[in-house]
């Protein structure tokens, strides 16, 4: 396969990720609706004020690897901590948890919002005429420096650890009197740190391409390989196994894929390299379990269900023997065929959208006399080569 094949390849992926985005509208409005939960946690008034309520995201939208749901209409989630400075010694889950839903259901809107209380978090259900989402707030406190130092002496560098929560879990706080652990912000942090070259350079280029400072370009405008290929990889994840109570879960793929990505600036350079290398970081343990820590806090192991459940395991590998199968033995064929193999993997729609895209983007560059043709496939690029010819512009005469 040549260079100038593999890059086509890698620009019909990067259209399909982008066209699996939510957009930048339904981005904003999330972010609105959850600073307005912020500020009413945190208003004047507020029995929460002088615990410094503050919301911020985590997961997938923070990452930067949100997906649009899979069915036309559905919601997609934007989850969410709240966390308010409280000693651990002073409070129990219970309490935490009831002092947000409380000051929730203060304000009639909210209030009418709400679902009914979920495990760990308070739901609200937002129906916009541009989008349908929810916000799922998690209460959360900050875990005391004893727990900070020891995930250091484990390993987990200062600045991750030091965002380490303690959260609400409603099917743990009447036998276990500890709080659940968790650091979406340190998770947000390591990830970050594993694409930090690339995301860098897009950054700069972004910058530049927008006229603006480098720091003042919103790091929700970049994307870089490794968060387009999770986002490919959630999507062909959900398409082959949607209904399946089993399927690989999100956090496992973002981690392996991660631990794998070396800041690759080709997207299919990526998602080939993250495939061939992801199950390279699942380990087991002394006893033979299956073990993926958690890179911010090495005593949870992502894994853990694949112990309890082998299915969960036996899944996870047909999973990305399928993933292996239908991403990377594609270039080398020719335009119909990719669009025809990509259709079942990531959807008819988004597909057929996106080589739409690229033909209008293709159509523009052939007027500027920019597009070649790679004479044994047929795909169109802007790059010239021994192994392509140049695209003549089509006029109204015929000629």
């Amino acid at each position: 396969m040549t260079p100038q094949i593999n890059r086509e390849y890698s620009k019909i992926l990067e259209k399909i990720a982008a066209n699996l985005d939510i957009t930048a509208t339904q981005y904003q409005l999330a972010v609105q609706r959850y600073e307005a939960v912020g500020n009413w946690l945190d208003a004047d008034n507020s029995p929460l004020k002088p615990y410094k309520p503050k919301i911020t995201p985590q997961g997938s939208f923070r990452l930067g690897t949100v997906i649009k749901p899979l069915l036309e209409g559905e919601e997609y989630d934007v989850d969410l901590t709240c966390k308010l400075h409280i000693l651990k010694e002073t409070i129990t889950q219970q309490m935490l948890k009831k002092m947000v839903g409380d000051r929730l259901k203060e304000n009639e809107n909210y209030k009418r919002m709400l679902s009914p209380e979920k495990r760990r978090c308070w739901r609200l259900q937002y129906k916009e005429d541009f989008a349908r989402f929810h916000l799922d707030i998690v209460p959360s406190i900050p875990d005391t420096e004893h727990e900070i130092l020891l995930l250091e002496i484990r390993g987990v560098p200062r600045n991750i650890a030091q965002h380490a929560l303690c959260i609400t879990d409603n099917e743990t706080w009447d036998y276990d009197k500890d709080f659940p652990k968790s650091n979406p912000e340190g998770y947000a942090i390591w990830f970050t740190e594993q694409m930090r070259v690339e995301f860098q350079r897009k950054r700069e280029l972004l910058a530049s391409d927008l006229q603006m400072k480098v720091d003042s370009v919103p790091e929700y405008r970049v994307k870089t390989p490794l968060q387009r290929v999770v986002q490919l990889l959630k999507r062909h994840r959900d398409i082959r196994y949607n209904d399946d109570e089993h399927k690989p879960i999100s956090i496992i793929l973002t981690t392996l894929s991660a631990h794998a990505y070396n800041n690759e600036v080709d997207i299919f350079d990526a998602l080939r390299n993250i495939l061939a290398k992801m199950d390279s970081f699942i380990k087991r343990d002394n006893e033979g379990k299956f073990l993926i820590a958690n890179p911010v806090n090495p005593l949870e192991n992502f894994a853990d269900k694949w112990n309890e459940n082998p299915e969960k395991a036996v899944r996870f590998f047909e999973w990305l023997n399928e993933a292996r199968r239908d991403l990377t033995a594609i270039p080398g064929k020719t335009q119909i065929e990719i669009s025809g193999i990509l259709k079942p993997v990531f959807g008819e729609k988004v597909v057929t959208k996106s080589f739409s895209d690229i033909a209008e983007e293709m159509r523009i560059e052939r007027e500027k006399g920019n597009l070649y043709m790679a004479t044994s496939t047929g795909i169109l690029g802007l790059n010239k080569s021994e192994q392509s010819t140049k695209v003549p512009n089509h006029t109204n005469f015929g000629i």
